[in-house]
């Protein structure tokens, strides 16, 4: 953990960002569809790949999920992890960042996305450092300097502390805004004129400033009409700046903007930072000589500003209420009347404001503590009776594929844990878990789960499941079971001195049509020639399946499907792979998802994986193709069109739904746990684990990698 864990004291509900989440999430089907018409366009082409019912389980799984929500709390630091660098167990800190800062009474933070709360500045009014860090990034990008007149269209939350950080550093503030009330307010607090948006605002900043305009306009409205960014556009100097925070359509006429050569800024969010894993994830800091103002930086500097008394923000928490009454918060927020809208923040209080942690001295369960050494058969014992299902990672996969599949075959769900948010009370609510853990590695030890489901982010599988397989636990964890070779030693040393079945999610070789290939081909003496086409098309960069910690890569975290796939149906075990791969010029090799992966087999076969993101979206995703002796071929395309090749003769089977085994499989993994079949063995995962990371080593190589290598 390259941060610290953090007992939240206040979050702050955002009356402007959270609001418009909330709307949203009130709409219906068809109003959703209507703002996002891309995502029907991916529907339906989901629909025409996949089937209408694989698309419409897809659609009511995202729709019925959850996610956390909130970006700004304050709180204790309880735990540090060994990466975290100036913070200590009791210091009180602010948070920033959706998906970490959350609504939540303990929140994991990496250590760039919080700051020291100083001395004198409470923790109430800490929790609102990162809508002011929005604030302050806005009056930044806008360029004003000492003396200079600003002009602030919108003054909610963050155009109140817009407001007083410009009169802070000097600049004449013009507050403007549709409310009177609002505008008021910003006088009485720091700016130095109120206008009320009107038709005649314009010249009541003409008349202002003698005829010139400000040097500087920051919109921090929230609006669904662009009449904010044209108004500041209209009172902006010669050469002066627009600046956009708010949320406001941008449609600026260019006659304004070529006239006055104006610079048009839209500012994201905190500052330097922001959205980049590097620095957010990882904690890889930008040098202070290069970028002066990080997301860090500028949440440091409004609690400073606080602590030494140049901003107040205090009178800005419109109330604080119980963490248990939020539902009622989220109400108000969006009530129909807006002169009941709160003008400031609504902060959530979870009662832990004077909690301060100590060390106590406990020592942390290792993962490993047997000196048996590791057997060379996976014989294991089985369990009789209701098998216990412990899930780790809820996430929409294992909602939409793997519970349906475990619930057919007559298994209890015990207990759900990891995850983002609260996806876990979610699967309790909705899925009949009988209760939520605190985390992952607590379902993996439960003494009441007998059998662990791993579907978390790639990066966490290796720790999951050694720490189940050492607590004498089944254990069925999705692809890949790890990410580098160190880690896969240990999982698999683990799993040799288990007594209890260990399998992969590598589904494939399960699907119908993939068994009856093997079956067709079998018969056929000598090595095989193999080619596998994957046209996965391409994902976001963000996607946190590229980030090497957390999802370890495309060609670990889904190639390793079609190298099992092969291993499966070849029979005899991987010797050696090579592979050769392109992606941008900052992709790192891991990352590249357009390769070719040559495998040699034992037997002499040979197989060749093309894995592209490029290309054309309609190409059906995988094709197979093999070719053995005695005039033996087979042909599967997309699990729809299986072609049987005898000689002269061909058998073609074609199926309306696409069937990749993912049933199959989970019923194989029961009924092995049950003592009534057979996992995969051991040393074939094994071979198929090395195979897949030998391909990253091929890359970065340049040659070929025998699998002894690799290990």
């Amino acid at each position: 953990m390259a941060g610290a864990l953090v007992l939240t004291a206040f979050s702050a509900i955002s009356s402007g960002s959270e609001r418009t989440r909330v709307e949203e999430s009130r709409k219906s089907l068809i109003g959703k569809a209507l703002e996002r018409p891309d995502l029907v366009r991916q529907v339906v082409e989901k629909a025409r790949t996949e089937g209408v019912r694989t698309a419409q389980a897809a659609v009511r799984n995202k729709l019925s999920s959850e996610t956390a929500i909130g970006y700004s709390s304050s709180g204790v630091v309880m735990e540090v992890g060994p990466e975290a660098r100036g913070v200590n167990l009791g210091d009180r800190v602010a948070c920033c960042g959706m998906g970490h800062a959350n609504h939540a009474e303990i929140c994991a933070m990496p250590r760039n996305m919080m700051a020291k709360v100083p001395d004198g500045v409470s923790l109430e009014t800490a929790s609102m450092a990162t809508i002011a860090a929005i604030a302050l990034h806005g009056v930044r990008l806008s360029g004003a300097t000492l003396g200079e007149r600003v002009a602030v269209i919108g003054t909610g939350l963050v155009g109140q502390i817009t407001c007083r950080l410009l009169q802070a550093q000097g600049a004449e503030v013009f507050a403007i805004d549709v409310d009177e009330g609002r505008v008021d307010y910003a006088v009485n607090h720091g700016a130095h004129h109120g206008i009320v948006a009107e038709d005649s605002a314009s010249d009541r900043i003409s008349h202002l400033t003698g005829g010139v305009g400000v040097d500087a306009v920051v919109v921090t409205a929230a609006s669904d009409d662009p009449a904010p960014l044209l108004l500041g556009a209209e009172i902006a100097r010669d050469r002066g700046s627009l600046v956009l925070v708010g949320a406001v359509p941008i449609e600026i006429p260019r006659t304004p903007l070529y006239e006055k050569e104006l610079r048009f800024r839209v500012s994201r969010s905190y500052g330097p930072g922001r959205y980049d894993p590097e620095y957010e994830e990882r904690g890889l800091d930008y040098p202070i000589g290069y970028v002066r103002w990080t997301e860090q930086r500028n949440m440091r500097a409004v609690l400073e500003l606080q602590g030494r008394g140049q901003i107040q923000l205090d009178d800005l928490v419109d109330e604080v209420i119980p963490a248990e009454q939020a539902e009622a918060a989220y109400a108000r927020l969006v009530d129909e009347d807006l002169s009941r809208r709160p003008l400031g923040a609504l902060v959530l209080s979870y009662g832990n404001e004077n909690d301060r942690p100590t060390a106590t001295g406990d020592v942390v369960d290792s993962a490993w503590s047997s000196s048996d050494p590791p057997k060379s058969e996976t014989t294991f014992e089985s369990t009789t009776g209701d098998i216990r299902i412990g899930l780790v990672g809820p996430g929409g996969f294992a909602s939409r594929v793997l519970l349906p599949a475990l619930a057919e075959v007559g298994t209890k769900f015990q207990l759900v844990g990891g995850g983002n948010g609260p996806s876990a009370a979610a699967a309790v609510r909705e899925k009949g878990f009988l209760r939520a853990a605190d985390s992952g590695l607590e379902v993996c030890r439960a003494p009441d789960v007998d059998a662990v489901v791993v579907a978390t982010r790639h990066g966490s599988h290796a720790e999951l499941v050694t720490a189940a397989l050492v607590a004498d636990k089944h254990v069925f964890c999705e692809k890949p079971l790890a990410l580098d070779v160190d880690e896969l030693n240990r999982v698999l040393e683990a799993a040799g001195k288990s007594h209890r079945a260990l399998a992969v999610g590598f589904n494939r070789r399960f699907a119908p049509m993939m068994q009856r290939v093997r079956n067709h081909l079998t018969p056929a003496e000598g090595p095989l020639m193999a080619t596998v086409r994957v046209s996965a098309g391409p994902i976001s960069s963000d996607n946190w399946v590229h980030d090497l910690q957390q999802g370890g890569g495309r060609l670990v975290g889904e190639c390793c499907h079609f190298i099992d796939t092969l291993r499966f149906l070849v029979g005899h075990p991987i010797t050696a792979v090579s592979a050769d791969a392109h992606g941008g010029p900052n992709t790192p090799v891991q990352a590249r998802d357009c390769a070719s992966v040559r495998l040699t087999f034992a037997d002499g076969s040979i197989g060749h994986i093309m894995y592209v993101s490029q290309g054309s979206p309609r190409v059906a995703k995988e094709r197979f193709e093999l070719f053995g002796s005695s005039d033996r071929s087979a042909i599967l395309d997309n699990y729809r069109l299986l072609e049987l090749f005898d000689g002269n003769s061909v058998s073609r089977t074609r199926s309306r739904v696409q069937d990749k085994g993912h049933r199959a499989e989970v019923e194989s993994f029961i009924s092995a746990v049950r003592g009534e079949g057979e996992v995969v063995p051991l040393a074939e995962i094994a071979n198929v684990s090395y195979a897949t990371l030998a391909i990253i080593r091929s890359l970065e190589t340049g040659a070929p990698v025998g699998l002894s290598e690799a290990s």
